[in-house]
């Protein structure tokens, strides 16, 4: 199944949707204590290129193991409250995660169009 087939199942009025946020608009909510940062990259990926600053490292392939709607992974509970802005080189897996956790129940959760270089060209802090 492709992204846009599984984007076109939550295109409904009803419901949480995925949004798609700019570098400049992602970088305003840096330092926000409701927000947290997800990165989806490799491990390799990040290595090379940095990450955002104090961004959850979560790769796609392990992403089960981070995202668990009671809060027992890296990443917050679904109920908690906190918005999710997710990462990675382009914005196609970020995006594809940013769908997992809405049918985990997530309800704030935003994909960084353009990836970690929109990040950076908007000169977001990234971190080594």
């Amino acid at each position: 199944m492709s992204l846009s087939s599984l984007a076109s199942m939550f295109s409904s009025n009803s419901g949480p949707k995925l949004e798609n946020i700019s570098g400049p608009s992602a970088v305003q909510f840096h330092g926000d204590a409701d927000t947290v940062f997800v990165d989806v990259r490799g491990h390799g990926e990040v290595s090379a290129s940095g990450t955002i600053k104090g961004a959850i490292v979560a790769p796609l392939n392990e992403f089960a193991n981070h995202a668990r709607p009671d809060g027992t992974g890296s990443l917050p509970a679904a109920n908690a409250g906190k918005r999710i802005i997710l990462v990675c080189a382009s914005g196609a897996r970020s995006g594809a995660a940013g769908l997992q956790l809405i049918r985990m129940g997530y309800e704030s959760v935003a994909n960084l169009s353009g990836g970690i270089g929109a990040w950076a060209r908007a000169g977001g802090p990234v971190a080594r």
